[in-house]
């Protein structure tokens, strides 16, 4: 019988439990090279099993079945899958279960399966799905602090250990001669890579977001490197925070996701943020808004990941023209500004690995300097 994709889980534990003594051997994570990551693997899915169950019906118990042998297999990074799901997705969009490890898994258990490799690959899959689109679509599970903490924690202990950062360096942005504290905005998972690569001699970084996820994940960060020049706030921009001034503030693939009117209200602030002679650095693409006109196309659309279109936010049309007239109006120095228009085949957004999308946009660069003087 195939796994359907309607009312896998309950929100009950009133009648079958998420957890059975099969998925509670955690066989997988036996011999982990992270027991950190182990260790919150499992803490994941008994915080799951206080909450969630099966329905007691002949389709619930296979499903059962199928979920507990999947957790119990499961490798520690499924954690990480879990997080990149549910939280940054927009920034990791390509994730899929790990079945090479949970195979060799089943290997070493002598485990018999009743299906084929395929078949049982694809309840895998559906079932894993299937939880993430629930606790995504329930405001009380997603945003719960101890879920939240758990996903954010692994997350940092993960790069810690591995140093798999996202493909983005944004050191490759900061100015060499910086001698004011640095602020990188709506910093996202950039923010490991800038708190990993931030010498211990530099100015104040402070990395501002609105995500707890994003903001836990980092504080635990700092907190592993032990680098006290390092400060994350909770920001929700266009409204920054005033009373301290930048030498340099990064808007790093940020300024898309808001409107024209905000994106001056941003500008705005920053003007003020700034400190005299501050340089504001833009990097960004109109790739979502490309995507999302060529997912006007049904079979476009159904190659893309599950999820990532959802993430996507529409802007203008000729978002790069008006954002570089924007900088200029509200009275910035401009001393660099280039855009280049790029077009790939890839399958970095794609569904299917190896099924290659095509991709066109515009790429932007700016650099952008507060007047040292008024008149100036």
């Amino acid at each position: 019988m195939s796994v359907t994709a309607s009312s896998v889980f309950i929100k009950s534990t009133s009648e079958l439990p998420l957890l059975t003594d099969t998925g509670r051997r955690f066989l997988g994570l036996e011999h982990s090279k992270s027991p950190e990551l182990a260790h919150r693997v499992q803490a994941v899915f008994r915080l799951l099993n206080g909450k969630l169950g099966f329905p007691d019906t002949e389709l619930g118990r296979e499903n059962q079945e199928v979920f507990n042998l999947l957790v119990c297999m499961a490798y520690p990074e499924i954690v990480i899958d879990i997080a990149d799901l549910l939280y940054v997705q927009h920034e990791r969009p390509a994730v899929f279960l790990n079945f090479d490890h949970i195979h060799m898994n089943l290997r070493k258990d002598r485990t018999t399966l009743t299906k084929s490799v395929e078949q049982m690959n694809e309840k895998f899959s559906v079932l894993f799905s299937e939880l993430t689109s629930l606790i995504q679509r329930d405001p009380i599970l997603y945003n719960d602090p101890e879920w939240v903490t758990l996903l954010s924690e692994s997350y940092s202990y993960y790069l810690h250990q591995t140093g798999n950062f996202p493909w983005d360096n944004p050191m490759e942005l900061v100015p060499h001669d910086l001698k004011a504290p640095m602020m990188d905005v709506a910093t996202g998972l950039a923010g490991f890579r800038l708190i990993h690569d931030w010498p211990k001699d530099f100015p104040h970084l402070v990395l501002a977001d609105n995500m707890p996820f994003i903001i836990k994940g980092l504080t635990h960060f700092v907190k592993l490197l032990g680098k006290d020049n390092i400060e994350v706030l909770n920001v929700d921009f266009p409204d920054g925070p005033l009373g301290k001034h930048y030498g340099c503030i990064l808007a790093n693939k940020f300024l898309h996701h808001l409107q024209r009117t905000e994106r001056k209200q941003f500008l705005s602030w920053a003007t003020e943020a700034l400190e005299p002679g501050g340089l504001l650095m833009i990097l960004d693409t109109d790739l979502e808004c490309q995507i999302l006109k060529r997912a006007q196309n049904p079979e476009y659309k159904s190659k893309l990941t599950r999820g990532y279109y959802e993430t996507l936010v529409e802007i203008e049309e000729n978002f790069c023209e008006t954002l570089i007239q924007d900088v200029r109006q509200i009275g910035f120095d401009v001393s660099h500004f280039d855009f280049h228009e790029y077009e790939d085949e890839t399958d970095a957004y794609s569904q299917f690995p190896g099924e290659n999308l095509s991709i066109k946009f515009v790429g932007l660069e700016i650099a952008a300097s507060r007047p040292s003087s008024e008149g100036s």
